[in-house]
């Protein structure tokens, strides 16, 4: 079974045929000073047997210390991220770290790991700017792409192993005035655009839902995908509309 929980935000739980990931989780009340407006979708089993962490970098609404130390409670977890990371995460609990580099591929088991590039930087504090990345995860017989937090740009899928993704988990949120934050986060204009390029089978919208970061509000981004998709079914059914604690059952028949 092949099954993808939207938490919020950006955290995503994903089954693929009983090995579990879970995308730059958050479920805390708080990222750093930023209270969440909406509660997460999760029970505490979805932060347990969970069998690798993506990070995409160091922001607080995505790499979240007391999170990622409820997992390591919970579960025999490694971590993969891009370079650059690991004094975030030691004493946290995990078996595994694994700091990935631009053009490395990390095999584990059926899987391999590779990064692909993104308009972004992370940090903490005022300290010099961490790394970041989205990650391209390739199975034997499923493959997904978590872009991370990124402006668009047209070559996402340099890191995606010459492959296409069945499912691509796209940013839509945070985007408002345009003029400040178009070359950090895409708007749902962008994130569409971002599928087609990566030719993925279906888009699972992130990076909404949960922080009113920005200036638009929370609910308001895939109302906005909504309407560039309409009039065009094709493009609409492949795009999975759900909101926070809703899951989706993957099946090649869905096309």
């Amino acid at each position: 079974m092949i099954r993808y929980k939207f938490i919020g935000h950006s955290t995503v739980l994903i089954e693929v045929n009983g090995t579990r990931f879970i995308t730059d989780p958050i479920v805390s009340n708080r990222a750093l000073v930023v209270r969440r407006k909406r509660p997460a979708g999760y029970q505490m089993d979805d932060l347990s047997r969970i069998d690798y962490v993506l990070l995409s970098h160091a922001h607080w609404d995505h790499l979240d210390r007391p999170t990622l130390r409820k997992i390591a409670r919970r579960s025999e977890a490694s971590v993969i991220c891009p370079r650059g990371h690991l004094s975030l995460l030691r004493n946290l609990g995990f078996r595994h770290v694994f700091e990935l580099d631009k053009t490395e591929v990390l095999r584990q088991g059926e899987f391999t790991i590779s990064l692909t590039p993104v308009n972004h930087r992370g940090k903490r504090w005022l300290e010099r700017y961490r790394s970041s990345a989205g990650l391209f995860v390739k199975g034997s017989t499923h493959s997904f792409w978590f872009a991370g937090d990124t402006g668009y740009r047209n070559d996402f899928s340099s890191g995606m192993q010459g492959s296409h993704p069945d499912v691509a988990l796209i940013p839509i949120g945070a985007y408002e005035p345009r003029e400040w934050f178009h070359m950090m986060h895409m708007d749902p204009k962008d994130g569409l655009q971002a599928f087609r390029d990566v030719k993925a089978k279906y888009m699972l919208p992130i990076h909404w839902g949960a922080f009113k970061l920005t200036r638009e509000e929370i609910y308001e981004p895939p109302l906005v995908l909504r309407s560039l998709v309409q009039g065009d079914r094709e493009i609409a059914e492949r795009i999975w509309w759900l909101e926070p604690g809703e899951d989706k059952i993957y099946s090649e028949h869905l096309i």
